[in-house]
């Protein structure tokens, strides 16, 4: 699967062995980041030097779309990492949330009802824990392989898309799927198929 890593930076050279520790493991599992930032990162904070922001900013939102998953160490906290969660969920990708702290010091993120199948949070307290609490989450959505396609919409589509999405404070995709999943519910003919196909199976 393909992963995207996302952290904050102001403390990048105190937390940067725990960075690079999640990073090793996502690619030792097999599975691929979509955006392999930290060496240069540290470089920046280590000989403040100039930053493209538009440019970052750019990479960092394709490396969101195209992965499957996330992962964020959010242990520092920081409105980018929040806003990268947030894009995330609301593309319906799963995210882990590693972080150390707990009770008031925990990361002020609100995960939205819809969205809460999606988040995973879990606090670890020393390094080693952290490779198994990775490879339980890639595993867990690895098993649940997804079909993506192209969607192509009318204007008139797009407008009640929207519309739907805030009004019933969805997702564009969530609330896609949740039309889908009530018409399989409700399909009569799909589910006698459905069942024949059981049977003769």
């Amino acid at each position: 699967m393909k992963v995207f890593f996302a952290s904050s930076t102001s403390e990048i050279e105190k937390y940067f062995p725990i960075y690079k520790l999640i990073c090793k493991t996502i690619v030792e599992y097999g599975h691929e980041l979509t955006r392999d930032w930290l060496d240069g990162a540290r470089e920046v904070q280590k000989k403040h030097l100039k930053v493209n922001f538009n440019k970052m900013y750019e990479d960092i939102i394709s490396s969101i779309l195209d992965a499957d998953v996330g992962i964020v160490e959010g242990t520092v906290k920081g409105l980018s990492t929040g806003h990268q969660m947030t894009i995330a969920l609301e593309r319906g990708k799963p995210v882990l949330f590693l972080h150390q702290n707990t009770g008031r010091d925990k990361f002020p993120f609100t995960v939205r009802k819809e969205q809460a199948p999606l988040f995973v949070d879990k606090t670890y307290h020393h390094p080693e824990e952290t490779p198994e609490l990775i490879k339980d989450f890639l595993d867990l959505h690895k098993k649940g392989k997804r079909i993506r396609f192209n969607l192509v919409l009318s204007p008139e589509e797009e407008k009640y898309l929207a519309w739907a999405s805030f009004h019933y404070k969805k997702t564009k995709t969530g609330f896609l799927k949740e039309m889908i999943q009530g018409r399989i519910r409700n399909d009569t003919k799909y589910q006698s198929s459905f069942r024949k196909q059981k049977l003769t199976g």
